[in-house]
């Protein structure tokens, strides 16, 4: 998250003798920001939580402002599910990784695509082009110059432009939809 809330939780921990305390509600709202992405909780349980540095108000996209752990708190909520005080994974930071590879993964598959069409209409506007000017040069001169033209291979020919346009259409909806 930010500086600020990492200071928080070293100031926190280092004021005195270490003493990790959370009530109920506290345990039970880091559970839930760490499911769901936020909780419904009280400005008490929320002050406490944020004084620890266990949590830190984001900029949602609407406008408004979220609430997500801190490294601190993902290792709270940790020690909370390994003492079996809320149930749910105990290693929240490597469920979170797989999420991130597998989306990671889908993009990468869609940028593979997206590269391969490009490829290909980069390729069919070449042999176009190519095609126009040996009809420009053919209406100049009246006859065909024959000249070696080296040009790009196309890698998907049995493709329709129109299909390469919606598959590159929807793999642009799905990376905005998934963010």
């Amino acid at each position: 998250m930010s500086d600020a809330s990492l200071d928080r939780f070293k100031e926190y921990s280092t004021s005195g003798s270490f003493n990790l305390a959370l009530s109920r509600a506290q345990v039970s709202a880091l559970a839930m920001i760490a499911e769901h992405g936020d909780a419904l909780m009280g400005a008490h349980t929320y002050r406490a939580l944020h004084h620890k540095g266990l949590v830190a108000e984001i900029q949602a996209e609407g406008g408004g402002f979220e609430c997500r752990l801190t490294p601190a708190g993902v290792y709270a909520l940790k020690l909370v599910r390994l003492a079996d005080l809320v149930q749910g994974d105990p290693d929240p930071v490597g469920a979170e990784i797989q999420g991130l590879t597998r989306d990671l993964e889908t993009a990468r598959g869609i940028a593979r695509n997206a590269l391969l069409f490009a490829r290909s209409m980069k390729a069919r506007a070449e042999q176009a082009h190519n095609a126009v000017k040996r009809v420009r040069r053919f209406l100049r001169s009246g006859a065909p110059r024959p000249k070696p033209i080296i040009s790009l291979k196309d890698p998907s020919p049995d493709l329709t432009l129109s299909h390469m346009s919606s598959a590159l259409d929807m793999a642009e909806r799905n990376l905005k939809g998934g963010q």
